[in-house]
């Protein structure tokens, strides 16, 4: 007894696509309709704020190096809950907790970008820049939160250090939109869109892949292992 072995035939996959052309349309749609009934609420924009402090040598170059050497060796207490608490109670509302600032906030510095660059390295040892970016669907808020933040950690190095040598450098006097709701949410839709459209196709050529129909003669003759005795025309009046 001949068996037909797994055989793909790329020409026939695409003809089968092509033929169910109606079908992938219909499930891209389907699958579009199901993402535009995920992404109904797209939520609100977010806007990012920041504003960055520095070691400023005002009173000795020492006590500026000793800032630095604090700003690296501490920097977890710029985004720790005494410090956001401050910040909380500096921006003065409500309903604004030390949980809603440490939330909002993400704290970098230049001495984590590290460098083989001698002069970098130099830089980095002699000047730190702690930069406090808040992002809040209120650009408002953000602006006032990074604020507040910058001014608290200063606060707080001043309580460590007993010197004033950290200092706010620049405050928050723009923001920049860094989540746009409803782009993100066609982005979304057409991801579901086009994940209809790969599984329409998927199902279609697994379909004609294991459809076990003979439809050529080589499929007939088991790959041409048995003899073609004759062949009835196709008839066409």
């Amino acid at each position: 007894m001949f068996k037909n072995e797994l055989e793909i035939d790329v020409g026939r996959c695409l003809s089968a696509l092509i033929k169910r052309r109606k079908f992938i349309a219909l499930i891209s749609i389907l699958f579009f309709v199901v993402g535009l009934g995920m992404t109904l609420d797209v939520g609100e924009d977010e806007y990012t704020a920041v504003a960055t402090v520095y070691a400023a040598a005002d009173g000795s170059y020492s006590d500026a190096t000793n800032a630095v050497t604090a700003m690296n060796a501490y920097l977890n207490v710029a985004n720790s809950y005494k410090v956001c608490q401050r910040a909380a109670l500096i921006i003065g509302r409500s309903d604004i907790s030390a949980s809603d600032v440490q939330g909002a906030l993400s704290v970098s510095s230049s001495a984590n970008k590290g460098s083989n660059n001698s002069i970098s390295n130099f830089m980095t040892s002699s000047a730190t820049i702690i930069s406090f970016s808040v992002t809040t669907k209120d650009p408002a808020l953000s602006m006032e939160m990074a604020d507040a933040m910058a001014q608290s950690y200063a606060i707080e190095m001043q309580e460590i250090l007993n010197t004033d040598s950290v200092k706010t450098l620049d405050n928050a006097y723009t923001y920049q939109k860094s989540k746009n709701a409803a782009v993100d949410a066609w982005k979304d839709r057409i991801i579901y869109l086009f994940g209809g459209f790969a599984i329409s196709c998927v199902l279609v050529v697994l379909c004609e892949i294991f459809d076990r129909k003979v439809r050529t003669i080589r499929e007939a003759s088991i790959r041409e292992s048995i003899p073609v005795i004759g062949i009835i025309p196709d008839y066409k009046e």
